[in-house]
C-alpha cells in the first residue's frame, strides 16, 4: 500500500512539472521575446533539470526523493508565477496595442427651455448636422424618426437652434466644451438630451518599421480627460520622440498646445483643438509642420500620469523656480521629489510659472525623461505586475506586441545607454480665427520659423 501510494504521488509530481514546464516554455517560444541562443540554453537547461528530478523522485532512497520533491514543486510553483507574469503581460499589451480604433462622444443638443428631455421627444422633428457622421445618423434612426438640416457652415448651428430654425443639433464633446470655454452666455441655453458614442477605425495609422535597426518618430499625446483613453478630446500635451537606436539616442521635443498650425490641407487652428477630430488629425498636424513621418503614436491621459509616477514611487526633477498651482500645491526651487497628483499638477500649471505654456512645455519634458529614466532603471522589474494593472486602460497605442516584443529582445541582447536630449520649439503670441471657433479669434502660438527650421535639422541629425 505504501508502496502504491509512493508511486502515485511520483507521477501526480512528475506530470505536473512536466505539464507546467511544457506551458511555460511553449509561451516563451509564442512571445519570441529571448534570442534564440537564449532560448536553446533555457530548454536544454529545463530539459536537464527535469531529467534530474524525474529521477530523483523515483529514486528508492528517501531524503533523495524528498530533495527531488521539493525542487520539482518549487520548479512548479516558479513556473506558475512566471506564467502569471507573461500571460498578465500579454493582456496588458492586446488591450493597450489596440490602438485602431477612436471613440467619438456626440451629443444631442436642445434649447434648455425646450419641452424636449429625450431624443425619442425629437420624432418628426429637425436635427441640425454639420458634416455628419454616416454611423451617427444610422444610430439616431434606429431609435427616432426626424428630419436632417445638413448645415455647411459649422457656427450656423448654434444659431439655428438659438432662432428655432432646428429643433436640436448634433455637437461632440469637446465641441460642446469650446462653447462652454469661450461662450458662456450660449453654453447656459442649451443642454444635452442624448449622448451618442461612435467607434471609427484608424487602423491605418501605421508605417512598420525594425524599430532594433531603423530610426523612428513616436508622436505622444496627452488628452485632458479622466475618461475612456480612444475618446477624441483636445491634446493639451503633445510631444514628438525620435528614437536612434544605433547611436543609443532620443531627441524629446515638445510642441506648444496652442501652436497655429494647419490641421488638413485648407483649415489652420491650434494644435491642441486637432485631438478633437482624432489622434490622425494630430499626427498629420505634425508631419506637415515638422516635415517628418510619424511611424507609431502613444495616446496618454491624466489617469495615465499619475498612475505610472506612484507605482515607480515618484520621481525627482529640477524646479527652475517657486510657485504655487491651482490646486494649492507649492512645488520649491531646486530638486523636488513628486508623486502623480503632485506631478499632474507640476505639468498642467500655465498661470504660475514663468513663459506660461513655454514654462508649462519645460515642465512635461521634464517629468517626461524622469519617467523615462526611471522606468529604464530596476525599479520597473520591481513594481512590474503592479504597473501592469494600473496602467490598463490608461494609454494606447498602435505598436504592436511583436514590435514591443522584439525590442526588449534586443535590450535582453545587449543593454543600450541611451542619451536623452530635449528641445522645446517657441513662437509668439497672436489672436487668429480658427476652424474649431470661426466666428472669433482666439489666442494662438504663431511658429518661430529659426526655432522650426533649428527643429527639423536636429531631428534629422537624429534620425540619420
Amino acid at each position: 500500500m505504501k508502496q502504491k501510494k509512493k508511486r502515485i504521488i511520483n507521477k501526480i509530481i512528475t506530470i505536473m512539472l512536466l505539464i507546467f514546464i511544457f506551458i511555460l516554455f511553449g509561451t516563451i517560444i509564442y512571445l519570441n521575446i529571448f534570442p534564440i541562443s537564449h532560448t536553446l540554453f533555457i530548454f536544454l537547461l529545463i530539459i536537464l533539470i527535469s531529467f534530474g528530478l524525474i529521477l530523483c523522485n523515483f529514486n528508492k532512497i528517501r531524503i533523495i526523493r524528498l530533495i527531488g520533491y521539493f525542487f520539482s514543486i518549487l520548479i512548479i510553483i516558479s513556473s506558475l508565477i512566471i506564467e502569471i507574469y507573461l500571460c498578465n503581460t500579454l493582456g496588458f499589451l492586446y488591450s493597450s496595442t489596440n490602438g485602431g480604433f477612436i471613440i467619438k462622444n456626440y451629443n444631442v443638443i436642445v434649447l434648455k427651455n425646450s419641452s424636449y428631455n429625450d431624443i425619442k421627444d425629437l420624432k418628426n422633428k429637425t436635427i441640425g448636422l454639420f458634416n455628419a457622421d454616416k454611423d451617427l445618423i444610422k444610430k439616431i434612426n434606429k431609435t427616432v424618426t426626424v428630419e436632417y438640416n445638413d448645415i455647411n457652415n459649422k457656427e450656423d448651428l448654434i444659431d439655428n437652434l438659438i432662432n428655432n430654425i432646428n429643433d436640436a443639433i448634433i455637437l461632440e464633446d469637446s465641441e460642446l466644451s469650446l462653447i462652454e470655454e469661450n461662450n458662456k452666455e450660449i453654453y447656459e441655453k442649451i443642454k444635452s438630451i442624448k449622448k451618442i458614442e461612435i467607434k471609427k477605425d484608424i487602423s491605418n495609422l501605421k508605417d512598420e518599421i525594425d524599430i532594433n535597426k531603423e530610426s523612428f518618430n513616436i508622436f505622444i499625446s496627452g488628452i485632458d480627460t479622466y475618461g475612456s483613453i480612444n475618446a477624441v478630446s483636445r491634446s493639451d500635451v503633445n510631444i514628438l520622440m525620435t528614437v536612434n537606436p544605433n547611436d543609443e539616442k532620443i531627441l524629446i521635443t515638445w510642441i506648444p498646445r496652442d501652436y497655429y498650425v494647419d490641421i488638413n490641407k485648407s483649415l489652420k487652428d491650434k494644435l491642441t483643438h486637432a485631438g478633437m477630430y482624432g489622434i490622425d488629425t494630430s499626427i498629420y498636424a505634425i508631419e506637415n509642420l515638422l516635415n517628418v513621418n510619424i511611424n507609431y503614436y502613444i495616446k496618454v491621459n491624466f489617469s495615465s500620469v499619475i498612475k505610472v509616477i506612484d507605482i515607480l514611487k515618484g520621481i525627482e526633477v529640477y524646479n527652475d523656480e517657486t510657485f504655487t498651482t491651482n490646486e494649492n500645491i507649492t512645488f520649491e526651487k531646486g530638486n523636488i521629489t513628486l508623486n502623480g497628483e503632485q506631478a499632474l499638477s507640476f505639468v498642467r500649471d500655465r498661470k504660475h510659472v514663468t513663459g506660461g505654456d513655454l514654462g508649462r512645455g519645460k515642465n512635461q519634458v521634464k517629468i517626461l525623461k524622469a519617467v523615462l529614466n526611471k522606468a529604464l532603471s530596476k525599479e520597473l522589474l520591481k513594481n512590474y505586475n503592479n504597473l501592469l494593472k494600473a496602467l490598463d486602460g490608461t494609454f494606447v497605442t498602435n505598436i504592436d506586441q511583436s514590435t514591443i516584443f522584439s525590442f526588449v529582445k534586443r535590450e535582453l541582447l545587449k543593454k543600450r545607454n541611451w542619451q536623452i536630449e530635449s528641445n522645446i520649439l517657441t513662437g509668439t503670441d497672436g489672436r487668429e480665427y480658427t476652424y474649431s471657433v470661426s466666428n472669433k479669434t482666439l489666442y494662438v502660438m504663431l511658429p518661430d520659423e529659426q526655432a522650426l527650421n533649428q527643429t527639423k535639422e536636429k531631428i534629422k541629425e537624429v534620425l540619420e
